[in-house]
């Protein structure tokens, strides 16, 4: 994997982490960068970006937050879960 993607999928994981509501991919691609211009191109790699991550096993959630001003709109985040630690015995 390239240095450019490889940066591109942890500053996404980092964005997607640091929020509560869902964003859009038009958030996304506002707040991540390393994301073409084109439309076109950001779709695609937006698309690839979103499947490497699930591949990993990031939990990559899908939906949409009408109280956070994002209304019908699709939008993705990572939700945040309580991490255990192992305890030692």
């Amino acid at each position: 994997m390239s240095r450019r993607k490889t940066e591109r999928l942890l500053n996404l994981v980092v964005c997607l982490l640091a929020t509560r509501r869902y964003l859009t991919a038009e958030q996304i691609r506002r707040a991540v960068p390393g994301y073409p211009d084109s439309d076109e191109a950001f779709k695609r790699m937006f698309e690839r970006d979103k499947e490497e991550l699930r591949e990993l096993g990031v939990p990559l959630e899908v939906g949409s937050d009408q109280q956070g001003g994002g209304g019908e709109e699709i939008g993705y985040r990572i939700p945040r879960r309580p991490t255990s630690c192992p305890r030692s015995t």
